[in-house]
């Protein structure tokens, strides 16, 4: 008996302590925390969105050869800055591309005799028919002779100009004379070099510019003067931005510098990326340095909206009463609800048009905890018991 009475004793102490123990939390919980308060004061509200891009050249360009066999010499070092016209690589010509290309001019040559001969008997048969000699039907038959001789011709030097790797613009006349036991390469464009893929005694490819395809890459080129950043924005964002907007452009690689931007291209068609529709735009660098690399990672800020020297608040102050802003404001000690009326506001600040003065403090909402735990208890008394 007496050790049920010790038991029941035991936990009559331990519920009691429990219930002291819940109440002083309760009246820790209720203890009001300190007045805090903001003033109004001038700043810059800024609404913009924010995005990531690599940082590539307007121009980049992939120099190859227009004929196959050795790389006897390279005049320039990664880094070099070129200009056009400037000599890059000296290639020895292959002796199996040799042979394509002399068969190549005599298939011209022969062709090319077959055509004056055919256009020497047209114009002999016309003046025989002139005069009455021959049917016209026999100059029909030499005037298809003519055209089959001409198209053999335009043929012969198309292939021609696939074997030199040459476009059709060249003439004949530099066509004819033009030789290719060994070949400088000179650039196309001003930059610097970038990348150099071969070395000295090497064995490239050719690559057929009248194609656009194939062969080696010797060396790339780019002109750093022209940056754009690309990157990909949501769908969401998209029809917020326009052609020539001002881009604010940061780089974690180049700590302390803000460089400008505008807005260059933004793409019609979107793609999906991690099941999210963005749409590919590029930001060209205004005044790129030397420290922007290729490469580079870049954040982006597209600026929509900005406001400067303006009063602002932190967004929080803000309240909605009877369809109304309002913040709480001390004045002669006391807190006195103040109706504003406000404008731009990004992530943390809020514009006041109307209804503050600089210098005016405003009080910043608590966070109510009985009002939680009553939120909380009528959040239960809702739901459902279970069965």
């Amino acid at each position: 008996m007496k050790k049920i009475i010790l038991i029941i004793m035991i936990v009559i102490m331990i519920v009691a302590g429990g219930l002291i123990y819940i109440r002083y939390l309760r009246n820790g919980n209720n203890k009001k925390e300190p007045l805090r308060t903001a003033v109004v004061e001038q700043g810059d509200i800024v609404i913009k969105i924010a995005e990531s891009g690599q940082v590539e050249s307007v121009t980049t360009v992939d120099v190859k050869s227009e004929l196959a066999g050795e790389v006897k010499k390279l005049f320039v070092e990664e880094g070099d800055s070129v200009n056009p016209g400037n000599d890059l690589v000296l290639i020895q010509q292959e002796s199996s591309q040799a042979q394509q290309v002399a068969q190549a001019r005599a298939s011209v040559e022969n062709a090319k005799l077959d055509l004056e001969e055919a256009e020497k008997n047209l114009e002999r048969k016309k003046e025989l028919y002139q005069e009455g000699f021959i049917a016209k039907k026999d100059v029909e038959d030499v005037e298809k002779l003519y055209k089959s001789s001409k198209i053999q011709y335009d043929l012969a030097e198309k292939q021609l100009w696939l074997v030199l790797g040459e476009s059709e613009s060249i003439s004949a006349q530099n066509l004819a004379l033009k030789t290719y036991d060994s070949v400088i390469i000179k650039s196309p464009i001003s930059g610097k070099i970038i990348n150099i893929y071969v070395e000295e005694g090497e064995i490239i490819t050719s690559g057929t510019r009248a194609l656009g395809d194939g062969g080696t890459t010797i060396l790339t080129i780019a002109d750093l003067n022209r940056l754009v950043i690309k990157a990909d924005i949501n769908e969401v964002d998209v029809n917020k931005i326009q052609l020539g907007q001002t881009v604010k452009i940061g780089f974690d690689a180049i700590r302390g510098n803000i460089y400008q931007g505008k807005i260059k291209k933004i793409a019609l068609a979107g793609s999906v990326t991690q099941n999210i529709v963005v749409y590919p735009i590029e930001v060209e660098i205004q005044e790129p340095d030397e420290m922007i690399r290729l490469g580079m990672t870049a954040d982006l800020d597209i600026i929509l909206e900005k406001a400067e020297n303006v009063l602002c608040v932190p967004k929080e102050v803000v309240r909605k009463r009877d369809g109304r802003d309002v913040v709480e404001i001390i004045k002669d000690g006391k807190r006195i609800p103040q109706p504003v009326i406000t404008g731009l506001e990004d992530d943390v600040k809020i514009e006041i048009k109307k209804g503050l003065e600089e210098g005016d403090r405003i009080v910043i909402p608590q966070f109510d905890y009985q009002m939680m735990e009553r939120s909380e208890d009528l959040e239960r008394r809702r739901s459902p018991s279970p069965r």
